[in-house]
């Protein structure tokens, strides 16, 4: 996706920024449009940053993006980890490391 996108190309909704997942070797394995507002991450066909495997729940945890951006635990599947430090709350900032499941996310923020 081009970072001068002002609106995501499939809802037309605001875009803040991205998800991107790392891989092996710290490689783009995935990247994932964030919406202004609250978005559930999960394997489920009912999350809006739908992340299959990796050992994340239906709905794992959900970004709530405003003045602010901050991520939520569900408690529904293992802990996550931010920065490498366990949490069910916490406010992201540009470049945080979000650990859910097996999966590891870089928050790419506009």
């Amino acid at each position: 996706m081009d970072p001068s996108w002002k609106c995501c190309p499939v809802c037309l909704a605001p875009l803040r920024g991205w998800l991107v997942r790392v891989g092996e070797e710290g490689r783009a394995d995935g990247v994932y449009p964030v919406h202004e507002g609250k978005s559930f991450i999960g394997s489920g066909a009912d999350s809006e940053i739908r992340v299959p495997g990796g050992g994340l729940a239906r709905q794992h945890a959900y970004l709530s993006i405003g003045e602010l951006c901050s991520v939520v635990d569900l408690g529904n599947g293992p802990p996550m980890t931010v920065n490498n430090i366990q949490t069910v709350k916490s406010v992201l900032i540009d470049g945080d490391i979000i650990r859910l499941g097996d999966m590891v996310f870089k928050v790419k923020l506009l």
